[in-house]
């Protein structure tokens, strides 16, 4: 069967990356069952459930995380050596099996099992298996096709904590995740199965749909291609490593998905303590979901023409202010002004980060240098949710620990204004 697909897509009329781009768009909106915006649905829940307080919530979700980092670490490498299609089909048939073992739990032990699961097999491994595979099949428009991959991220962050929140008022927090397990077996593994690739050169084709190849390395006729193919501009894991932009670029991610992380987790009971009206987590998931969506665009079509350090500032700057605005403004008018000013600068950094990696570093190691820093962003975001429970069990509001985000991304605001890669961009 593969077989034969593949002699389809050598005959198929049009560069089959265009194919791929929206498969791995689905498989970014896959990922929300271990997204935080999507567990943030459940917080309230859980809470009341299986009798947790705040801070042994958030311990659990930030053990969870963190070991979750552990395992991450294997899976970039195992993509470049296996390929990204049979690693995909592994990841989204466990994550099914995971969001099954959720809707069991009883304690806090099993919810950390859980929240382990769901951490490294969703909101990991195959938010990293969709970034790669977008990297794989562009390289000069990888801004442009970023900004399209992006649709999946704002679908996921407008709707789907209203539709869980609506699902699990009907039918019980135990029965959604059962329905989530098997929207991905019905629906994302079959797509998978039958449509992904994992590169051009498997099909004979060559990345961005080129009709020769760029590099005096490459050969001459893109129907001999292999999996092999030296890409001469990339770096190894170990040369990322001696540059200083990997840990400006690394330490952005880390701060922000840990401040992210910790706010999103709780949204819904953070709008409860300010007493802000019924509704309004829900209204600001939409609005973060659709500013991001805004600037995902805006930053992928903007990366292809525009220095990267200066978007980069441009995110990380918008999410400093953001959480600046949060601590400051507690009425319902400063959570829509959070909303906007966050999403747009998450989604800035979503689309800059993703197009630095492969502009920076080449795509032959990308696996393993992203896989890295995804193990550091991955650490930091379990953290976020245990310094919000912290700050709440202890001084009774949540204001503590967003003070301490908005620090920690202050002095980013400045330094990644000053990102310089360390590979010559390609002519």
């Amino acid at each position: 069967m593969n077989f034969l697909s593949n002699r389809l897509a050598r005959r198929l009329p049009f560069f089959y990356g265009y194919l791929m781009l929206p498969l791995a768009m689905l498989m970014q909106l896959g990922t929300s069952a271990g997204q935080t915006f999507a567990v943030s649905a459940f917080t309230p829940f859980l809470l009341d459930s299986l009798h947790l307080s705040q801070s042994r919530l958030g311990l659990a979700y930030m053990l969870g995380t963190m070991a979750a980092a552990i395992p991450l670490s294997l899976v970039g490498p195992a993509a470049d050596r296996h390929g990204l299609r049979r690693v995909s089909v592994v990841v989204i048939t466990a994550l099914a099996g995971a969001c099954c073992f959720a809707s069991t739990v009883n304690g806090f032990y099993g919810l950390l099992a859980a929240f382990f699961l769901l951490r490294f097999l969703g909101q990991g491994s195959l938010s990293l298996l969709a970034g790669n595979t977008t990297a794989m099949w562009f390289r000069d428009r990888i801004g442009r096709m970023s900004a399209v991959l992006s649709v999946g991220s704002a679908i996921a962050f407008a709707w789907v904590p209203q539709w869980l929140a609506e699902c699990i008022t009907q039918i019980g927090w135990r029965a959604t995740y059962q329905v989530i397990a098997m929207l991905l077996v019905a629906l994302l593994l079959p797509l998978v199965l039958l449509f992904y690739r994992n590169r051009p050169e498997d099909l004979g084709q060559l990345v961005d749909g080129r009709t020769k190849p760029r590099w005096d390395s490459d050969l001459d006729s893109a129907s001999t291609m292999s999996d092999q193919i030296p890409d001469p501009d990339s770096l190894t894991l170990a040369a990322a490593l001696r540059t200083k932009s990997y840990y400006l670029l690394a330490l952005a991610n880390i701060f922000w998905a840990m401040a992210g992380t910790g706010v999103l987790f709780y949204l819904f009971t953070l709008c409860d303590d300010r007493g802000l009206p019924d509704g309004t987590a829900a209204t600001m998931f939409k609005v973060l979901g659709l500013t991001m969506l805004a600037m995902q665009f805006a930053g992928g079509m903007l990366a292809d023409f525009m220095r990267l350090n200066r978007l980069m500032g441009i995110g990380t700057v918008m999410v400093a202010v953001s959480l600046a605005w949060l601590f400051v403004d507690r009425s319902w008018t400063g959570a829509m002004v959070f909303a906007a000013l966050f999403g747009g600068g998450q989604g800035m950094l979503i689309t800059v980060s993703g197009v630095a990696w492969v502009r920076f570093y080449g795509r032959q190691h990308l696996g393993s240098i992203r896989g890295a820093v995804w193990c550091g962003t991955v650490a930091g975001s379990g953290c976020g949710p245990l310094l919000m429970g912290w700050a709440k069990d202890i001084t009774g509001d949540y204001d503590p620990a967003i003070l301490c985000f908005a620090c920690l991304m202050a002095p980013l605001a400045v330094a990644t204004w000053f990102i310089q890669p360390p590979i010559p961009s390609r002519p």
